[in-house]
């Protein structure tokens, strides 16, 4: 598929919702911004409207990953960061702050940035026999390549 057919189709529904925005023509991620003033406390989380309503691309879910600045700056991290394809709903984010002091967001703040990826749909198949791979790790788990 040609990069010029895929579009990221979204839907204001609200006002003070942003177009999300690329930082580069190569930005991986768009930019998500909050439409609402609101205080994450200490430790604590909170659920982020944008006031957006997206269109997912075929074949992609969208990932809702945490900007490196906020991450590096103050503490803040992104949870439940799926949108399915079938979603219709606005999009919110969960922030999560990891710090020691309460963050302020803003209205208009970039909070987060929205990525689009490839999903594969394969059938879920339950097997009675044990699953034995002749090379590789086999039960061996956390730790075990020695890293």
């Amino acid at each position: 598929m040609e990069h010029s057919m895929i579009k990221l189709r979204f839907k204001k529904l609200n006002t003070l919702a942003r177009i999300p925005t690329r930082a580069s023509p190569r930005s991986a991620g768009a930019d998500l911004h909050s439409i609402e003033e609101i205080m994450i406390p200490p430790r604590g989380k909170q659920l982020i409207k944008t006031g957006l309503q997206v269109e997912i691309p075929p074949n992609c879910y969208g990932r809702i990953a945490p900007r490196s600045g906020l991450a590096w700056n103050h503490h803040i991290d992104v949870g439940a960061g799926v949108i399915d394809p079938d979603y219709t709903g606005e999009v919110k984010v969960l922030l999560f702050n990891h710090g020691k002091d309460g963050y302020m967001v803003g209205r208009g703040d970039r909070i987060a940035q929205l990525i689009c990826e490839m999903v594969i749909y394969p059938d879920i198949e339950e097997v009675q026999d044990n699953m034995v791979y002749k090379e590789g790790r086999g039960e061996h788990g956390f730790g075990s390549s020695g890293r």
